[in-house]
């Protein structure tokens, strides 16, 4: 009986030795294919970003811009706390003369740009010194002429918007948040211009 055990001992073994002999290649073969396949796969898969083409928007502006007179009295009467652009901070083309920056500390973005709709248009935000309730009866008085104005409160910001002379103008102003701005001020005025 002894000799039983000793021969199936032997024999299971030696099967172990021959199935390790064989199938650790086999593996390592698979291991090789599939780190090709996998690699052929990310490759194909990547994609290669879209080109830019240039910083401009693809469309400009075509409506002319009439300033109503209602709002060119709210300019002139304001005209000593407008921005003036002596240093080029404003987009190319921004419509300073229907929708001028009021009591402006620093402008920290300006950009002419075209919508998801394929219209062109204009971004602008800044910081200002002056409080959001001055700032706010500024702008509501401007757009008080839009035949569509309308005004919304959320949380501590105001959103403004109305369309004059083929153009939709939405404003938010609200409390400066440094964190957010990296400047300092008490309020903060983001506008954007779309051409209708």
């Amino acid at each position: 009986m002894k000799t039983r055990y000793i021969i199936l001992s032997v024999v299971l073994i030696g099967v172990l030795i021959a199935g390790a002999v064989f199938m650790i290649p086999k593996l390592m073969n698979d291991e090789k294919t599939t780190d090709q396949k996998t690699t052929a796969e990310e490759t194909t898969t990547t994609k290669q970003p879209d080109q830019i083409k240039n910083n401009l928007p693809d469309t400009t502006a075509t409506t002319a811009i009439v300033v109503p007179q209602d709002m060119q009295t709210v300019i002139s009467e304001n005209q000593a706390d407008l921005y003036v652009d002596e240093a080029g901070l404003l987009a190319g083309n921004y419509p300073i003369q229907m929708v001028p920056l009021y009591g402006v500390t620093s402008v920290s973005e300006s950009n002419q740009i075209t919508t998801a709709a394929g219209k062109p248009g204009w971004k602008a935000a800044y910081v200002s010194d002056f409080s959001t309730d001055e700032i706010l009866s500024f702008y509501q008085s401007l757009l008080a002429v839009a035949p569509d104005y309308s005004e919304e409160t959320v949380s501590e910001s105001t959103n403004l918007k109305g369309t004059v002379s083929g153009y939709t103008i939405s404003l938010t102003i609200s409390p400066n948040n440094p964190d957010k701005t990296d400047l300092p001020g008490v309020s903060a005025v983001s506008i954007f211009i779309e051409q209708v």
